[in-house]
Order: structure tokens, then sequence, then C-alpha cells
């Protein structure tokens, strides 16, 4: 509603409320005066009435008072005329039939007369004596009709001036309001955008001090707006700078870069990001839903079904939603390219992820890990094959002197025995009672068992002694045909301290061909480990309970084009969350001061860097372990070591 209307229509509304009274007073003076009036000519004819026949209703002169009933009805407004003479006996009557009929009740002024007619009773007197009475009923009609005219006159001059009122204040609402709607019409034009927009000014009112001062205003806007243009025209240029320098940093440099929103959605994907996986530049328009960009990654990481490459992206998409910090992870492509991911999240909820090639790195690094697994095995070997040799030589001279001692004296034995049975045969001999003090029947029946047994014993050590020599002796540094039987019972028989107290140890051989070209001494190296390590688990089982010998079984067998050895045990088995890890370097579930954390590591470079082979694990808590390892019947070129000494 504008300004202009509304002033007109106040005033019209303060117009319309003092004409209101105005014509409410007068018509109530109107109806308050002609009620008045009315009653006063009804009373005034009912007593003239009463006067006029007091004569005839002396004289019971009834004709003289129909005529004069008669007469005086045709006075405008007179309902009905009773006569009555002082008993109530009605002597003559004239008008409305209903009213005469009606019970007779006198009015004590116009506003009682609600059945639209004044009731008025007047005595008949003549000489101070009442003689009868006049009732006459006059309409109060005329009174309705003189209000209805007047309300009527008023409320057209009331209508008039209305109007006159709404014409003269449309002109004063044109005229106050004119400077109004020009200030209107330039504040919507400034706020627009037309900041600097000046107004014509007239007057010297206060619409016009209001103008001037909005002029001021807007001229100030438009400075400030150009100071605004100017300032947002060099963030912008300053932010374009930025944004193409930084993305032209984050372009420039060998790493994955994916940058994804709080909602999940992919803002931004590098050069790099196109060159290390299978997916497009059209795959990679901001606000693609991240998973649609993993999805193609999975494929070229994950080696399974599509379920797998489904779990690949959950994982992915879980680890976005975690808000920490940062955090890495390591994956492998399948064509062997090793990938370091890091994320990190930003301040607005969403996470950068940066993927770093590292397989020149990775494989560098898995090089010198050989280099130094063969240079501490060759150190080691060298170490102990020193130590057993020496050992086996210290062991081998006492024991020659025992086994021929042993054979001296079994044989000696055996010539004492037949002299003695010789003489006792002769009749003359007086040896029976000395051989009886002496037990001759028992020595002769158990000093050869024993003997024997010591010799037993002696070509015991002969062969452990050999199975040392044979562990110690240093390889020639290259592949040669060997009897993997043989080198599993030299093996068994060097750990047999470690095993025999714990365990029972078997060897079956499911082929007769068991003959591969090898490196004897690396792989006797790794057969000892995996029985020692077989027999410390069966150990670690039986420290706190009461439980039967373990067992530890090997078996030899050949599998398409390979060799496969089998070393089983019945211990307490391996976790399967460390069961990934433990071929790693250093990592070790033996108590410390026991294990070092290399032996399967070493295993590990010994069966596959050097041999071409494979060595694998599977185990489940509680129901032991079983090692296995795969060497190829057809020799290949071995990645070249420092030769074990």
């Amino acid at each position: 509603m504008s300004f202009r209307l509304k002033t007109i229509l106040g005033i019209a509304l303060i117009e319309v409320v003092v004409l209101a009274t105005l014509v409410g007073n007068s018509l109530h003076h109107l109806k308050t005066t002609n009620e008045q009036e009315l009653f006063t000519r009804a009373k005034v004819t009912t007593q003239l009435l009463a006067t006029m026949t007091s004569d005839a209703t002396i004289s019971f002169d009834l004709a003289t008072l129909d005529s004069l009933v008669q007469q005086t009805l045709r006075n405008e407004g007179l309902v009905y005329i009773r006569i009555r003479n002082k008993e109530g006996l009605v002597l003559s009557e004239g008008g409305d039939a209903d009213a005469l009929n009606a019970p007779f009740v006198s009015d004590e002024s116009a506003r009682d007369a609600d059945d639209q007619r004044i009731d008025l009773s007047a005595p008949i007197v003549v000489g101070g004596n009442e003689f009868g009475s006049v009732e006459t009923g006059l309409s109060t009609h005329l009174l309705d009709t003189v209000l209805a005219d007047g309300t009527k006159r008023m409320l057209t001059i009331a209508g008039v001036e209305i109007v006159l009122v709404a014409l003269f204040g449309f002109a004063l609402g044109t005229v106050l309001t004119r400077q109004l709607a020009r200030l209107r019409r330039s504040a919507k034009r400034v706020a627009g955008g037309e900041f600097g927009h000046q107004m014509t000014v007239t007057g010297r009112d206060e619409l016009a001090d209001t103008a001037n001062s909005f002029n001021k205003m807007s001229s100030s806007l438009a400075e400030y707006a150009k100071e605004a243009q100017e300032a947002r025209e060099r963030a912008e240029a300053g932010r374009a700078y930025a944004e193409t320098l930084l993305r032209d940093a984050m372009n420039s440099v060998s790493q994955s870069i994916f940058i994804v929103d709080s909602d999940g959605r992919l803002e931004f994907a590098n050069r790099a990001a196109l060159r290390m996986y299978p997916i497009s530049k059209e795959q990679t328009v901001a606000g693609t839903p991240f998973e649609d960009v993993l999805l193609p990654i999975a494929e070229a990481t994950v080696a399974g079904t599509d379920q797998s490459e489904l779990r690949f992206v959950d994982e992915r998409m879980q680890r976005l939603s975690l808000k920490s910090k940062g955090h890495s992870w390591q994956s492998r492509l399948k064509d062997g390219t090793v990938i370091v991911s890091t994320q990190h999240t930003m301040s607005n909820g969403g996470a950068v992820l940066v993927d770093t090639d590292i397989t020149e790195q990775y494989e560098a690094l898995e090089k010198n890990q050989k280099l130094e697994l063969e240079l501490l095995q060759a150190h080691k070997l060298e170490s102990l094959g020193t130590l057993a040799s020496g050992v086996a030589h210290e062991i081998n001279t006492p024991t020659q002197f025992i086994g021929d001692n042993i054979r001296f004296l079994s044989g000696s034995f055996d010539d004492l025995v037949a002299l003695v049975s010789e003489l006792s045969e002769k009749e003359d001999a007086q040896i029976g009672p000395q051989l009886e003090a002496i037990d001759w029947d028992f020595l002769r029946e158990e000093v050869p068992a024993a003997l024997s047994e010591a010799a037993n014993g002696v070509e015991s050590i002969g062969k452990i002694v050999r199975s040392i020599k044979e562990f110690s002796h240093p390889d020639d540094g290259e592949c040669q045909e060997t009897d993997i039987r043989n080198l599993i019972e030299t093996a068994a028989t060097v750990s047999r301290s470690q095993w025999r107290h714990s365990a029972e140890l078997s060897v079956e051989c499911r082929t007769k061909d068991t003959v591969v070209p090898c490196y004897p001494g690396d792989l006797s190296q790794v057969l000892i480990n995996l029985i020692v390590n077989a027999a410390d688990a069966i150990a670690d089982g039986q420290k706190d309970q009461e439980a039967d010998r373990g067992t530890i079984a090997i078996t030899v067998d050949r599998v398409a084009q390979s060799l496969v050895i089998d070393v089983a045990d019945n211990g307490g088995g391996i976790d399967p969350e460390i069961q990934r890890r433990i071929f790693d370097m250093f990592f070790t579930t033996k108590a410390p001061g026991k294990g070092t954390g290399q032996g399967l590591a070493i295993c590990r470079s010994i069966i596959e860097g050097k041999h071409h082979g494979r060595l694998s694990v599977s185990s489940k808590l509680g129901n032991g372990s079983a090692f296995r390892i795969e060497l190829p019947v057809l020799q290949q070129t071995a990645v070249s070591s420092p030769k074990a000494a």
C-alpha cells in the first residue's frame, strides 16, 4: 500500500468517524424530539376528544358519539377510538378491529409503544365528576417515516462529504507524496545496482532534506562500489593466479593427487593420476562421485573377482570417511608397481589423497635386503661351518680311539671266552669255583652285548660327525644335482638336539626321484631352520600343560615340474593376524633373546631368490603349521650372491 493511499484512507477514515458521530447524534436528537411531539399530540388529541364527547356521554347520545368518533378517525395517524362510561361499558368505538380487540394498556411515553402505536386514555369529567373515559391509539408510522427521511438525507449529505474529502485527500496526497515517490523510485534504482544515481529535489521541507541526503548516500555508494569492484577484481586475479600456479604445480609433480570434498565427490585429479591409473580425463570431471573413479583403479589394482574390486572400493571409501589427520598404506598394482598412498583431511571436511610410485625404491630396498641377507647368511654359514668342522674333527679323533679299543676288547673277549671254555672242559681243571665266583655265565652273555652297544654308539657318533662335516663343507657357489633325501636326513641329524625331547620326527618320500639341482648348503640351512622352528612351536605348547610328544612330519613329493617338501608340525599354529608378517625381516614371535626375526626371511630369500622356487605357509591357530618348499626340477639361473664359506 502506497503512502499516498494511506494518506487518503487516513483522511477518509477520520471523516467517516466524525460524520458517523454527527449523524448518529442528529438522528438520536431527531428521534427523541419527534417521539415527544407525537406523544404530546396523542395526549392532546385524547383529552380534546374527552371534552368533545362529555355532553353526549352524559346524555347517552350514542349517535352523536358515533359521529364524533368517525369524524375524529379521519385525522392522520389515529388507529382506533373507544368511549366507555364510568362502569366501563363501551358506548362507541371505531377504527382498526385488531387494535380494538387487543387488551388496552396505556403507554407512559412513545418508547413504550412497542406495538407501533401509542395507547392513551383520558377521563370524561364534568363538574368535577367522572362520567367515563376515552381510549385512543395513535400510530407511530409517521415517526418512523420522519426518521427514515431524516436518516436518508443525512447519509446522503455524509456520502457527498466523504467523496469530496476523498477527492481533496487524493489531490493533497499526490502533492505531498510526489517527492516521496521520486525518492522511492530512486532508491529502487540504487538497490538495483545503479550506484551514484541523483534524484531531482524540489522544495525546502523535510522530504527535500531527505532527498539531498539520499543523493549524497548514492554518491558515496558509487565510490564504495567502485573501490569494492577494483578490490574484487584484484582478489579474483590473485585467486586465479594462485589457482593456476597451484594447478600447474600439482600437475607437474610425479605423484598422483586426488582432492575429494566432504560429500565424497571428486574436486581435482592431476595429470600423474591419469598416467598412473587407467582413467580418462572425462572420468575425473569435478563433481564425479569418487566411487566411480575408484572402480577403474580397482580393476588395475585388485586381482580377483568383481566382488574383490567392490571390497577394494568400499575399503577406500571407509578410509575416506575417517576424519583423522592423516594415515598411509601400501598397495601393489597388477603390473607390479608398488604404490604408497597417504590421506590427509582438510579443514573443510574433504581429503587429499597422494599416491607415490615407489617401485624403484622398493626394488632397490629388496635388492639391498637380499644382499644383506645373503651376506649375513654367508658369514653365518662360514662361522658355523668353521665351528662345526673343528668340533667334528676334535670329536672324530677320540671316537676313532674308542672304536678301535672297543673292537680290540670285543675280539679279545671272544678269545678269552674260547680259552675259558677250553679250560673248563678239561677234567682236571679247577677253575669252576673261580668262574662261578665272578659270575662267568652272566659276563659271557652281557659283555658282548655291552661292547656291541658301545660299538653302535660310536658308530652313531661317527654318523653325526660325518653329518656335521657335510653340513660345514662350503659350497662351490654353483648349483649341483643333489639328493634331497640325504639333505633332509643330515638336517634332521644335526638338529636332533633341538627336537628329540619334545617331538618325533618322520621322513616320508612319496617319490623315488628326489634329486634336483640346488645349492646344498643353503637348502640345508633352510631345512634346519624349519625343523628347529617346528620343534620350538611344539615345545611352546607343552610348557604349561602335560602333553604327548609332538610330531614333525617331513614329506617329499613331485608335483608337476617341482619337487615339493612339506615340513608340518602339530604345534599351536600361527595367529592369522601375524601370519602375513612372519617372512618380514626382524619380525619374530619368540621370546626376547631367543629369536632374531631373520630365519624365515633368509629362508624365503634362499628359496625364492636363489632357487627360483616358492616358500609358503598354511596354518590354523591351535592345529599346527605346514611350511611348503617348491623347488623347480629344471635348473634356472640364480640370482648372483656372495659365495658362502
